[in-house]
């Protein structure tokens, strides 16, 4: 294999730069522009065919929600026999003479198959069966239900609930007639303790012409009903598809609900609506190079992408025979230099990119040794900054010591309360400071607390309302440094931050058999409700703590691992918050603790 790369690489290496100009081209033009354009063209092509997919699917879509209504509004029928009272006590036998029922059903019964027939231009015919063979016929829409037990759907029928209707369909003897519907209901007396007959509201093939029609389009080539089982009930005459087609289609209906695909070549789009309440599919089938004017603009777009192409490429030719005469003008000049840094090119400029680089190359010449220099001088003035800031460090013991000189001055100057702050700012910064084990106990971290909100008060004055209920024994129980500060400093930053009135912050610690409860509480704003299900969430370990912002409850969720780990798990953060009224974290410290540490 390398005797045969080898000389082709060498071959190549030697060519001149203008034939590797055009075996560039070759690879690096002509070859891509190919790919992109049956790359372009084909998603160009299921781009045209996804958009007929998503109109057809649409309609297909309303279509179906216009059947399903029809189908509804034949079903609510019902109860307009069922409710009509002449009718039920005719059904029942309750009647007086002949002549009197016969008065009352023209009266009040026949309006009702009247308003029926009107009212829906869907039912073919209207026949009720009642069950009483004793009753007289007063008109050809009522029928004994002698007549009705011969059906299919008899057995079915007896079975159906009072709530329940039933569907039924009746296959034609032709493929071109379209499959009789019906709609079967029992009907009841009028406190439903008996069944006195039998509903049936038959339907013309408008049901589905409708549906047919509303999706009507030139690209139709087929139009189908079909059952469970796939097998044809109708279907449109003079149909373009093989039987070789018809079987992929068929074979390929929705077992529930609509569906719109293609069939393996993207020949044919199918649209399928499974009406479930009488089990059968509604399937229309589109040509896709009737629906998509594509190769016209295909052949318009294949065109004037050679025009450009040939256009493109006489213009890189000129434009690279230009460039490449100065190039290799310009390297020969290198070849001929044993010495490049002391060499300057004398050969014609330009202002281009190439005229700049030559005039480039000639000052790079003669700033390699100012460049050295300078990186030199850089590298000094680096590790000079570095001392300084070496040198510029303050030693924790000398604030320490400044900060007693600043109060020992304001005391001789009798600005006591300078004097004090200055002496709680330097009791916090040395607890702070403290390279100590990071065990405290309760007593410790109350003190810091007193000393960081003494601060605050200076700042707050009179709005800052602090109330401490400690229990003595309390304050021996060891915990973790910095466990009280950041709980306090949540309330002061965030819950005090817009409140306008007295800032009321109460800090309790209730002693107990088995430790203690701390619990912390303030009249803030409160957390919205979203936020604070999040911060509950991450701080029980549901949520990663990369959900918080920086905006607050990444104090909280480091104080509640803290915690976990230094007296276990049951002594996690607790967190009652109403947004306007205020905020309460509670947790319960066990005497026990660093064991979990």
């Amino acid at each position: 294999m390398n005797s045969i790369l080898q000389p082709i690489t060498a071959r190549l290496r030697n060519l001149r730069l203008v034939h590797k100009l055009f075996i560039g081209y070759i690879l690096l033009i002509c070859i891509p522009f190919a790919v992109f354009g049956f790359i372009f063209y084909r998603q160009m092509y299921n781009n045209q065919l996804d958009h007929l997919k998503s109109g057809k699917s649409q309609m297909l879509e309303q279509s179906y929600r216009n059947l399903e209504v029809d189908l509804t509004k034949i079903e609510a029928m019902h109860a307009l026999f069922q409710n009509n009272t002449s009718l039920t006590d005719y059904l029942g036998g309750f009647s007086a003479t002949d002549w009197a029922e016969a008065y009352r059903y023209k009266r009040e019964i026949s309006p009702t198959f009247s308003f029926a027939y009107i009212s829906n231009q869907l039912v073919d015919k209207i026949t009720m069966y009642k069950a009483n063979p004793d009753l007289p016929i007063l008109s050809p829409e009522v029928q004994d239900i002698a007549r009705f037990t011969d059906t299919p759907q008899a057995e079915e029928v007896q079975l159906l609930t009072p709530n329940k209707g039933l569907w039924a369909y009746e296959k034609s003897n032709s493929l071109n007639v379209l499959p009789a519907i019906r709609y079967l209901h029992k009907m009841y007396n009028n406190s439903y303790t008996r069944s006195i007959g039998v509903l049936q509201i038959s339907l013309n093939d408008g049901l589905f012409k409708q549906f047919f029609d509303a999706q009507q389009s030139p690209e139709d080539v087929w139009k189908i009903v079909a059952d469970d089982s796939g097998n044809l009930l109708y279907e449109e005459p003079d149909s373009k598809l093989k039987e070789r087609e018809k079987r992929e289609i068929l074979h390929q209906l929705p077992q529930a609900g609509i569906t719109t695909f293609f069939t393996k070549d993207h020949r044919y789009l199918i649209g399928a609506a499974k009406i479930e309440r009488f089990n059968l599919t509604v399937v229309k089938v589109y040509d896709t190079r009737d629906a998509l004017d594509f190769w016209q603009t295909t052949g318009l777009s294949l065109g004037v992408g050679i025009l450009l192409l040939t256009g493109l490429s006489v213009v890189y030719f000129t434009i690279a025979t230009s460039i490449t005469l100065r190039i290799v003008r310009f390297s020969r000049h290198l070849r001929r230099v044993e010495d490049p840094k002391q060499a300057v090119y004398s050969g014609e400029g330009g202002s281009d990119e190439i005229g700049f680089l030559i005039s480039s190359y000639n000052l790079m010449i003669g700033r390699v040794d100012e460049l050295t220099q300078m990186v030199k001088q850089t590298e000094l003035l680096k590790k000079e900054a570095e001392i300084k800031m070496l040198q510029a460090q303050i030693n924790p013991h000398f604030l320490y010591n400044t900060l007693e000189t600043m109060c020992m001055l304001a005391a001789l100057n009798e600005d006591h309360e300078v004097a004090e702050i200055g002496q709680k700012l330097g009791k916090l910064l040395r607890y702070s400071l403290s390279k100590t084990k990071d065990v405290s106990t309760l007593g410790k971290e109350l003190e810091n607390v007193r000393h960081y909100l003494d601060i605050h008060q200076v700042r707050m004055g009179d709005k800052l309302q602090i109330d401490f209920q400690i229990d003595m024994e309390a304050l021996q129980i060891p915990c973790p440094r910095f466990i009280l500060q950041p709980l306090v400093e949540n309330s002061l930053l965030h819950g005090f931050k817009n409140l306008r009135g007295p800032a009321n912050l109460r800090l309790e610690m209730t002693q107990q058999a088995a430790g203690v409860v701390l619990k912390i509480a303030d009249n803030g704003t409160g957390i919205p409700a979203e936020r604070l299900s999040r911060i509950r969430e991450v701080l029980e370990g549901v949520l990663a703590v990369n959900q918080l912002s920086s905006s607050g409850g990444i104090g909280l969720h480091n104080v509640n691992e803290r915690l976990k780990a230094f007296y276990g798990n049951e002594a996690g953060l607790a967190i009652q918050s109403i947004e306007g009224q205020g905020t309460t974290i509670t947790t319960f410290l066990g005497r026990e603790g660093g064991r979990h540490a």
